[in-house]
């Protein structure tokens, strides 16, 4: 009869101990700071696409580009900062199999994003609302576990910041073609190579940022 509940209080003693690391990472990483300020952000994108919406001088949900450009790179700036820890010597001496954490940190985070945000595009989701909004996410969180490995966690932000407001200046009038691929984040969701480009931009930078981690800067040798 012990015998029997031996793996079972191993079981609940493990679960414990990983729930606790899990808590004790988020919060080592700014989790609380960066729920936050996601939390500001999904309102934000909430009222702010529901008003262009509904502006009879606007072209209806269309007009709700800028927010479906603009509020994934915000949530992805926000994601950056935790992407690296405070010590990353301290957690490099651990014996914690870090690419699964990393890998599960940044999967979370994506999800946890994509999801916020596609519940404010509800309204019409197909035209520049939730379905866009998803794609966004990915394409931004990519560029950014990207920038994380080969620019460091603080400089992170830049590469989507820069490509995304790029992209907005440019403003496409193209649909499809050429521009499903560089101007992926202006694109209506129905065109397959926009999403096709920001898949990749996210398998290729979550794979590259669990793989290797985040760059550290050049007093921290390798």
């Amino acid at each position: 009869m012990n015998r029997s509940r031996a793996p079972e209080g191993h079981k609940r003693r493990t679960a414990q101990a990983n729930a606790r690391l899990a808590q004790l990472h988020l919060r080592a990483r700014g989790g609380p700071v960066f729920g936050a300020g996601l939390g500001l952000a999904t309102l934000l994108a909430w009222s702010a696409g529901d008003w262009l919406a509904s502006r009879p001088y606007f072209a209806g949900p269309v007009a709700r580009m800028p927010v479906v450009l603009l509020a994934p790179l915000i949530a992805a700036v926000l994601l950056a900062p935790t992407l690296a820890g405070a010590d990353d010597e301290l957690e490099r001496g651990t014996a914690l199999p870090w690419q699964r954490w990393r890998l599960g940190h940044l999967l979370l985070a994506a999800a946890t994003i994509g999801g916020l945000l596609a519940l404010t595009g509800l309204r019409a989701p197909e035209v520049f609302g939730a379905y866009a909004l998803l794609r966004n996410t990915l394409g931004c969180v990519g560029l950014v576990a990207l920038g994380a490995a080969f620019l460091r966690a603080r400089l992170a932000w830049l590469p989507a910041f820069g490509y995304v407001c790029a992209v907005y200046a440019a403003t496409p009038r193209q649909i499809g073609g050429a521009a499903g691929i560089w101007a992926w984040p202006a694109q209506p969701s129905s065109v397959i190579t926009s999403w096709l480009t920001a898949g990749t931009l996210f398998a290729f930078g979550t794979l590259w940022y669990a793989a290797r981690g985040a760059q550290r800067g050049p007093s921290q040798d390798r």
